[in-house]
């Protein structure tokens, strides 16, 4: 990255972003981080003057034409080019601008009819396409790609691969103005100075995304570019290419955003190509007027490959004046953003990107590396598909869970093995699909924690991106600002969402009484939604919410499975409980007086509990009268936690001078005449191997929720993040 240092001091764009994502960094204390910021700014004047002159110096005869938009009068132009070399556009269609869609293609609105499904807006045909094979002079018995003027050396082209020579042949062509073949199309894309990703933003704009995701994602794809061109220009010159200086930086990363954000799969050129030289995860083309439909998420639309051309179809009937839109696939808004320098509010295939941070000794990394080597081939997929969905997100399979409707399969399943205890961990399920803990009883404890856990990232994660835009001005002033503020909302919005439906499965383990209908469900959920802070989500949202949280069936199938200490003791028959709270508040009282530290450790007073349904269960007469729900319970622990392993695990500081004191007082003198006159001699009852044992059990099934997370949202300053610990027992 220091090699390109000096090269952003000629933009200081690139400067800025870089800066202003490490002023956060604690190498730059406040003074420091003035000073350069100011240096940036005193560069600005010049930016790009090294390639924005080449089609200064070719404009029309007409430019100074002011009866016609330059912009539009560009595109008209690029028609005539377009059609001469044997292109088509359908005669129902007219390209047309506004101020809110720009240069766009639209329905003619004097039609008298909508456009059919099917219609061929336009054929674009395989000769006016760029690509890497245009580069290389791609010749086959299908077809053959020229090079236009520009021709690099062969042995660099190998080596630097089809991605970089598709970017520097790019730059070859700008290079060329007016002589080259395409230059009717390059003078409307946009021009070095007018890009809109954040990689171009000014100083203006780029504290509007701080504290977002993107000044990081920004300067990762600033150093991967950074990388490739020191590279490619490095052997270019090594080659004694002439003109080398001419194929700045400024300009690469002008090519490098065209492309990115502009080019089409090679599939598009399936037609023309050889299949074994179709390399479809390296090589893009460029397509004139193809590309210059608006996106729209969902649009029916399809890109037809034919042996001497491509088609744009709509797929989709279009009444008059409509505009016709293109479908660059479920983009998220920080893609949008990133790759093409726009964001859609209210976009319905929005979703954050989660990162996880698996450290390689953890359970999930330990799962992830065991799964590489029974698949290998997995290794060349790099993305772990960790994301939120906002509640409108189109793309689900009909079996799709409510909690996977919102939290991704991926996500979901990491989360699970990442907060599962080890009994959970021995039914670890790894296939070349995914990671998964397998569904069974007594495996619904990581679910919860999972969302537990990650509710409290939602809460961070929100409370941060407000935070860092409380010194924002009240409303943008630029594209780009309202942009970038569009994508902040979106995500607070995107949590905001996504804790209400984590929030509402919680809610349904901590519900004891009340039944499992629809109806009931219908009234739980409206008092859930009534404690959402008033204006903190619209209408749409919330009502969108609501549906998804009741058209899908949850992971968790019945209420009521998260305990509080106190409503443990309502598992045991009615005649039993009161007799057992009360010998358990005699023994805490006495033991909170001679050791302090028990009344505040939650895993010791679950301990106590757990201790004494488990002798419960180990008297041979109480046992006959347990429920069922219990009794499988307390069996499924026996099982699954060895007495005699437990034992040999080492204790906490409170749980230890608790059994030194139950062990001197003996269990009689801690709770004489409590009534809980069930316990057979030798039933474990207070004994500190059994107390070792039900110390585990607690540790291993309890969950740590958040306490009023809804409510939290609306609260001045920091959240508190209070949490409350309940223990899991299953239903059957």
């Amino acid at each position: 990255m220091a090699s390109r240092i000096n090269s952003f001091c000629k933009n200081p764009d690139h400067i800025t972003l870089l800066l202003s994502s490490l002023r956060e960094t604690p190498i730059f204390n406040k003074g420091l981080s003035h000073e350069i910021s100011q240096y940036g700014s005193c560069l600005r004047v010049g930016a790009f003057t090294s390639t924005t002159s080449y089609f200064s110096k070719y404009k029309t005869s007409n430019s100074d034409d002011r009866s016609v938009d330059p912009t539009l009068k560009a595109h008209t132009e690029l028609v005539s080019w377009f059609i001469q070399h044997g292109g088509t556009i359908d005669k129902a269609v007219r390209i047309t601008q506004d101020d809110l869609r720009g240069v766009h293609m639209q329905v003619k609105a004097d039609l008298p009819d909508s456009i059919p499904r099917e219609t061929r807006v336009i054929n674009t045909p395989i000769s006016v396409s760029m690509s890497w094979y245009n580069a290389i002079g791609y010749e086959c018995s299908k077809g053959s790609f020229s090079k236009h003027g520009v021709d690099f050396p062969r042995q660099w082209i190998d080596e630097i691969g089809p991605e970089e020579t598709f970017a520097f042949f790019l730059m070859g062509q700008y290079l060329r103005g007016a002589e080259s073949f395409w230059y009717p199309y390059l003078r409307t894309l946009p021009q070095p100075g007018q890009l809109t990703t954040p990689l171009f933003f000014g100083e203006e704009d780029v504290d509007w995304i701080q504290g977002t995701g993107i000044p990081e994602a920004s300067v990762e794809r600033i150093k991967v570019w950074d990388q490739k061109y020191d590279d490619a220009i490095t052997k270019l010159e090594g080659f004694g290419f002439l003109d080398c200086g001419e194929f700045t930086w400024e300009l690469y990363m002008w090519a490098a955003t065209i492309i990115t954000s502009r080019a089409f799969s090679p599939k598009v050129l399936s037609g023309a190509v050889e299949a074994d030289d179709l390399w479809e995860d390296r090589v893009s083309a460029l397509l004139p007027l193809i590309d210059l439909p608006n996106h729209r998420p969902m649009a029916k639309v399809e890109w037809r490959a034919g042996e001497e051309d491509i088609g744009l179809l709509v797929l989709e009937e279009l009444s008059p004046g409509h505009e016709i839109s293109n479908n660059y696939g479920p983009r998220n808004n920080e893609q949008l953003l990133v790759n093409y320098g726009f964001c859609l509010t209210n976009n319905p295939t929005d979703y954050r990107i989660v990162h996880l941070g698996v450290k390689a000794d953890s359970p999930l990394g330990q799962a992830k590396t065991r799964q590489l080597e029974l698949f290998p081939e997995l290794a060349k997929n790099v993305e772990d598909h960790y994301y939120i969905f906002n509640p409108f997100y189109p793309l689900l399979a009909p079996e799709t869970s409510m909690e996977h409707s919102i939290f991704s399969p991926a996500l979901f399943n990491a989360l699970t093995v990442m907060e599962s205890n080890a009994r959970e961990r021995d039914m670890l399920e790894i296939t070349d699909t995914g990671i998964q803990i397998t569904p069974a009883y007594g495996n619904g404890h990581s679910i919860y924690a999972a969302l537990a856990q990650i509710s409290f990232e939602m809460i961070a994660h929100a409370y941060n991106l407000k935070a860092s835009a409380q010194d924002l001005a009240p409303q943008p002033t630029t594209l780009n600002q309202t942009h970038a503020q569009i994508y902040r909302n979106g995500q607070i919005s995107l949590d905001y969402a996504a804790l209400i439906v984590a929030t509402w499965t919680i809610t349904r383990g901590r519900e004891h009484k009340r039944g499992e209908t629809w109806e009931d469900n219908k009234v739980l959920l409206s008092e859930l939604m009534a404690r959402v802070p008033a204006g903190l989500l619209s209408d749409e949202v919330l009502s969108r919410t609501r549906v998804r949280i009741l058209e899908r069936p949850s992971l968790i199938a019945k209420n009521g499975e998260l305990f509080r200490l106190g409503e443990l003791f309502n598992l045991l028959p009615v005649e039993m409980q009161e007799p057992a709270q009360t010998c358990f508040q005699h023994i805490l009282g006495i033991a909170s007086q001679e050791v302090p530290p028990v009344a505040s450790d939650p895993q010791t007073l679950f301990a106590t509990v757990i201790c004494l349904l488990a002798a419960t269960y180990n008297s041979p007469q109480a046992r006959s009268k347990l429920p069922p729900r219990l009794t499988k319970w307390v069996s499924f622990l026996l099982e699954k936690y060895s007495l005699a392993a437990v034992c040999s695990e080492e204790a906490s500081q409170p749980l230890r001078m608790f059994q030194e004191y139950a062990d001197a007082e003996k269990p009689g003198a801690l709770a004489p005449g409590d009534g809980v006159d069930w316990l057979a001699e030798g039933s474990g009852w207070l004994e500190p191997n059994w107390l070792q044992w039900a110390w585990t059990v607690a540790g291993a099934e309890m969950v740590m929720i958040p306490l009023q997370s809804l409510e939290i949202l609306n609260m001045e300053g920091e959240p508190s993040m209070l949490k409350q610990a309940c223990l899991y027992v299953p239903q059957e």
